[in-house]
């Protein structure tokens, strides 16, 4: 069996006495990106830092293709990452001298160096840049260069820290389809590192989820969307708190759970009596105008509350006895006609159904 491109073994790091990092263990796979995903201030950017070995750990290793990087190899090391800071930082001349920088400091020879060069404007479509001065460029296109900077230098592993964060969403988009078909092409070995569910769903081949410094749950987006590992998680993958209740009944890890007068049927491991929390992607839930006959076993006689446009999608809050939400299509609202006050049908598979023990108020006491 293949050895990871990179591991990273106890990893440790503190500053005074707050734990900043402690990961036992991580795999990078060769050719993947690996997203690394969690909130602000969860010790994302310093485990960049410190696999790249421009930050000391207090203890750990790292293992490159199975061998342990010594402190003597590490310089050799450092030649195979390139590490792109969030916010770019470009010398003096023209974007094109700030993208042939990386190679004359490898000395390749000048043929080579306007080979890339050609190669990696075309890719990224910035020919018309090149004259520029960084200073004139608008963020977006300082982002677009900063990228190509990393690619032009055909590197062994890539690691990125934000780099679409602060970007307009017309060009962060297509900023990003131009990162996803390239890394693809090229097969370049990725660390990603985003707060944004929907950059780390959309690039992400596998995430690692790190919360206060700890990587909690890794998986592919559609791994820990389903199956979140904690309360915490499943609100960084867009769960919403739905309703506690008390189980009624556990056969083959089907529920039924008491709530608001209502039966919610549920998938998870709790025993009779027990109270839990659920909770559910807004994605999963269905509006119908009548309930109709699927295997679906949740339906609830709602009430449409508001109405909130997002993006290419519609935010519909619903009052069901308890409060729901459900993402809909421009074109599903105008067929069902959705307004305040107006009753509809919503369903949601037990399957869909997260469940957490506990009440919310202790659910919202522990992310605090």
């Amino acid at each position: 069996m293949e050895r990871p491109a990179l591991e990273v073994k106890n990893l440790k790091f503190s500053s005074g006495s707050r734990l900043i990092v402690d990961v036992p263990y991580l795999d990078l796979r060769q050719g993947e990106c690996l997203v690394l995903f969690g909130p602000n201030g969860a010790g994302k950017s310093t485990f960049l830092r410190l696999i790249s070995f421009l930050q000391p750990a207090d203890s750990g290793e790292v293992y490159y293709r199975g061998q342990k990087v010594e402190m003597k190899s590490r310089q050799e090391m450092r030649k195979k990452i390139v590490y792109l800071l969030q916010k770019p930082v470009f010398f003096r001349g023209t974007v094109g001298d700030n993208l042939l920088a990386g190679l004359k400091f490898r000395k390749l020879d000048q043929k080579e160096q306007e080979n890339r060069l050609k190669k990696i404007a075309a890719v990224f479509q910035i020919e018309s840049l090149l004259h520029r001065r960084p200073e004139e460029l608008s963020g977006g296109e300082r982002q677009q260069v900063h990228l190509a900077r990393a690619f032009i230098l055909e590197p062994e592993f890539l690691l990125l820290d934000e780099p679409f964060n602060g970007l307009d969403v017309q060009y962060r988009d297509r900023l990003m389809a131009d990162f996803y078909r390239l890394r693809k092409s090229t097969g370049l070995t990725t660390i990603l590192v985003t707060h944004l569910r929907q950059e780390a769903a959309y690039l992400g081949e596998r995430l690692a989820v790190m919360l206060n410094g700890r990587i909690v749950q890794t998986g592919t987006p559609e791994e820990i969307s389903a199956r979140p590992a904690t309360a915490e998680v499943s609100g960084l993958m867009g769960h919403e708190a739905l309703v506690e209740g008390r189980v009624v009944s556990s056969e083959n890890g089907l529920l039924e759970i008491a709530a608001h007068g209502q039966k919610i049927f549920a998938s998870g491991q709790h025993l009779p009596g027990e109270k839990v929390v659920l909770t559910f992607r807004p994605e999963e839930v269905i509006l119908a105008g009548q309930q109709p006959a699927t295997s679906v076993r949740n339906w609830f006689l709602a009430e449409v509350q508001e109405l909130r446009p997002l993006d290419r999608m519609i935010l519909v809050s619903l009052d069901c006895g308890f409060s729901l939400k459900a993402f809909v299509s421009r074109a599903s609202a105008d067929e069902l006609g959705l307004q305040p006050g107006k009753k509809i049908w919503a369903g949601i598979k037990a399957s869909a159904l997260s469940t957490w023990p506990g009440s919310l108020e202790e659910q919202i006491s522990e992310r605090e």
